[in-house]
């Protein structure tokens, strides 16, 4: 699977008010059967919409958003990217540490005037050191609407309290990765979920993950290795070649896949791969495993 070749802007640390000069500079308004953006002056999308389409005001909804969030978060970075007809938002705020590694609770907004996202709000967690990332839908702070008539009041009556609790579901399901195993062959069941080239594409970039990445790298024998290099539309596990991983390092070497792509995928992705904590093999299997080998 190619990365995508999206451009990643740098986190600027936070600076509200030069923030609200930016949002401020983009523009959104129909004329006719046409929505058009404009970002600093410049018309950036023009798109063909239908009687139903809404014109959503994304820089108000997004300044009352930070306003709200500030309430209860401490604000230490941002990245505002407006690229073409999508708009994305990042908010990163206090760290939190999950077995030695690092990541920032964060807030994602999304929006497109090109009819290519839906309005898209969630918070998720981003990892300091590889920058990738995680978001799932949370109680509170989840929207995902068309832009047809009702966004507006749709994004409104959304994320009504945002507090640190917020995150304790994610944050938890997260560390329930920690010391569990997984099969190799449960994991491509989960991530190969329809047989779609896409999904095998993703399996064997999380296999060249596990092995090359430098960070959460696996130590592997020959024999796995082998699995490890056998593009999965042709691999076939069986008790010859099926070995457990960490569910930890799997988690992470799979979010590093989509560390360039928008908060949508990514949100789709990380709630794909924490169907593994299905899938657990418990200590005594693992033991069981062990005397075998032994």
């Amino acid at each position: 699977m190619r990365k995508s070749t999206r451009t990643t802007k740098p986190f600027i640390q936070w600076n509200k008010s030069e923030l609200f000069n930016e949002i401020d500079n983009i523009q959104i308004y129909r004329e006719g059967d046409q929505v058009i953006t404009k970002y600093h002056d410049r018309i950036i999308s023009n798109t063909n919409v239908s009687k139903l389409y809404e014109v959503f005001d994304l820089s108000a909804f997004l300044k009352s958003k930070i306003e709200q969030i500030e309430e209860n978060f401490n604000i230490n970075y941002y990245r505002l990217t407006v690229k073409g007809g999508i708009q994305e938002l990042v908010l990163l705020s206090d760290e939190v540490t999950i077995a030695d590694v690092k990541f920032h609770k964060s807030f994602y907004i999304l929006n497109s005037t090109d009819k290519t996202r839906r309005l898209n709000m969630n918070m998720g967690l981003f990892r300091s050191d590889n920058k990738s990332y995680v978001v799932g839908a949370i109680k509170n702070m989840s929207l995902s609407k068309k832009h047809l008539k009702g966004v507006t009041d749709a994004a409104e009556q959304e994320s009504q309290k945002i507090d640190v609790e917020s995150f304790d579901e994610q944050i938890n399901s997260i560390k329930s990765l920690i010391g569990e195993s997984v099969y190799l062959s449960k994991v491509r069941e989960i991530i190969v979920d329809k047989d779609l080239k896409i999904n095998h594409r993703k399996f064997d970039a999380l296999k060249n993950m596990l092995v090359s990445s430098t960070t959460d790298r696996v130590s592997v024998t020959d024999s796995q290795f082998k699995t490890l290099s056998t593009p999965s539309e042709k691999l076939t596990f069986d008790s010859s070649n099926d070995f457990y991983v960490d569910a930890f390092k799997v988690f992470n070497c799979y979010i590093q896949i989509f560390s360039n792509q928008d908060s949508s995928i990514v949100k789709k992705e990380t709630e794909k791969i924490l169907k593994i904590t299905q899938c657990f093999l418990r200590k005594e299997g693992i033991d069981k495993i062990l005397d075998f080998l032994i």
